[in-house]
């Protein structure tokens, strides 16, 4: 049974039952106790009441009534004295029927002896009433005895719960609880089909999305947990078709930026064979283009092995207006020919972070500063504790962008021209490494124009 229909409905079903069985016995038992309880309520007042009958009698009608005379006051008319419990008519005991049918006897102490048991009889000859159970002629009986002068007055009644007569008290139990088994059944039957309703619908969206295909939102339904549930599975259907999208444009984009250095490679590759090209010009391109790839492989590879966490990242105390020194001179001759001023402002500023992963970050800043920034330009690289900011003189980004300014090939066209690393990566491996250092990077617009990012590591 792998349905988890079935086995909820099993499952509701089977705890159902088992209540109303634990029920059905504790009433069982409960019942017998309230039958009981109400037998001998009844057999104590009609006790009480022959008894404080018999006492009202004058002591000659009393004796004449131990003779055999006519039944006790309250008795059934017609009814004949009848044998007492316990063996036939002797002398001092006389037997009638209360109007409910139900055995009056008059007996002595002697005669009660051979019927109730000793502590009945304690009971009785200390002057107080006795209750119980007795076997009378093979049968239970619940009995009260009360002390009436030299007289017991003895009322008895079938205890029907010992034997055949409680049957019709135990078969209206187990009608009441079969029905309401069956309406456990079909409550069941109707919980499991509503919990799983939904599990269903959200089995057939995973199975969508395992194609490949988009889902429908799964409805928010049904118990907390499954409405989370829901909320879950829709925000990672959503994610990953985003991710789906940023997949589908990585790959264009690289198989884009690969073709144009590939195509300029071989264009000079038949040249230098054709004989059309100068074989010094041609290596000089083939070199730069050689270089361009290898940069986009590299800052591809970078970014797998940030994902994977794969990639070495120290933590050392650095001083970030070094790094920023140390950026400045490496791109100094593009800022030269970009003819785009680079300064450094500030002093010390320390940080705790990797040197060579905090350059990194630096130069791809920078390196996007001095591309964006219009010649006669000035690009500034200020530092302050655990905190470095690269301000350029470019158009800027538009507000919409801002928070997508760090994704993959987002802002590979900034500026119309190009992305220094061929495939808009740059700024997608300063974010990744600034986070694998426990730092964070921001960007935002300056008033005066163009644009500011900020790196904050810990210091």
């Amino acid at each position: 049974m792998r349905s988890l229909r079935a086995r909820l409905f099993v499952a509701i079903l089977g705890a159902v039952l088992l209540a109303v069985g634990a029920s059905l016995a504790l009433g069982v038992v409960l019942t017998k106790s309230a039958v009981r309880d109400t037998i001998r309520g009844d057999v104590e007042a009609q006790a009480e009441a022959f008894a404080s009958q018999l006492r009202r009698l004058p002591a000659r009608s009393a004796l004449k009534l131990r003779a055999g005379a006519p039944p006790l006051p309250g008795a059934a008319a017609g009814v004949p004295p009848r044998q007492p419990p316990g063996g036939p008519t002797q002398a001092g005991v006389v037997t009638a029927g209360d109007g409910g049918g139900a055995p009056v006897t008059v007996l002595s102490l002697a005669a009660a002896s051979e019927v109730l048991p000793a502590s009945a009889l304690s009971a009785l000859r200390a002057g107080d009433a006795a209750d119980g159970t007795v076997e009378i002629e093979g049968r239970s009986q619940i009995y009260a005895a009360e002390r009436s002068g030299r007289s017991v007055v003895l009322v008895t009644r079938p205890d029907v719960v010992s034997g055949d007569d409680f049957s019709r008290y135990l078969s209206a139990l187990l009608i009441a609880s079969g029905v309401a088994a069956l309406l456990a059944a079909a409550v069941a039957a109707l919980l499991a089909r509503r919990l799983t309703q939904p599990l269903r619908r959200l089995g057939a969206a995973a199975g969508e999305l395992a194609a490949g295909r988009r889902p429908e939102s799964v409805p928010r339904e049904g118990t907390e947990e499954l409405d989370e549930l829901a909320t879950a599975f829709n925000g990672m259907a959503e994610q990953l078709a985003l991710a789906h999208d940023a997949e589908r444009a990585v790959l264009l984009s690289v198989s884009h930026d690969l073709r144009t250095p590939l195509t300029s490679i071989r264009g000079y590759a038949e040249g230098i064979e054709d004989g059309t090209v100068d074989p010094g010009m041609a290596a000089a391109v083939v070199g730069r283009e050689a270089a361009r790839l290898e940069r986009m492989v590299g800052d591809l590879l970078a970014l797998a092995r940030l994902r994977q966490g794969v990639l070495e990242v120290r933590s050392e105390p650095i001083d970030l207006a070094a790094v920023a020194r140390e950026a400045e001179e490496r791109l100094r001759p593009r800022a030269r020919e970009a003819e785009v001023d680079v300064r450094v402002e500030g002093g010390p500023a320390p940080a705790t972070a990797d040197h060579g992963r905090a350059l990194q970050v630096v130069t791809n800043l920078l390196d996007n500063a001095i591309r964006v920034s219009p010649a006669d330009g000035t690009v500034t690289i200020a530092v302050a504790p655990g905190e470095i900011f690269v301000s350029d003189q470019g158009p800027g980004i538009p507000e919409p962008e801002l928070s997508q300014a760090f994704e993959r090939f987002h802002l590979r066209d900034r500026a119309g021209n190009g992305s220094p690393d061929g495939a808009g990566l740059g700024l997608a491996i300063v974010r990744e490494l600034t986070a694998a250092m426990g730092g964070d990077a921001v960007v935002e617009n300056l008033p005066g124009g163009g644009a500011r990012f900020t790196v904050r590591l810990p210091s």
